[in-house]
């Protein structure tokens, strides 16, 4: 499975981001646990996201 990331417009697998520090931070975490077999799904990427606004990673 690829990722499908959009850098231009800040979105993976169609889930838009607004902040770039967010993108990337789940884009990487992401990434990594694809190379352990991991495939996650949309919700998964929205809920990655919105964990880690709440953390205040922006």
């Amino acid at each position: 499975m690829t990722l499908d990331v959009n850098t231009e417009k800040m979105t993976i697998m169609g889930v838009s981001f607004t902040n770039k520090q967010v993108f990337k931070s789940v884009w990487y975490a992401l990434s990594t646990n694809m190379i352990e077999g991991w495939q996650p799904s949309i919700r998964d990427v929205e809920r990655l996201r919105d964990e880690a606004i709440a953390l205040g990673v922006a």
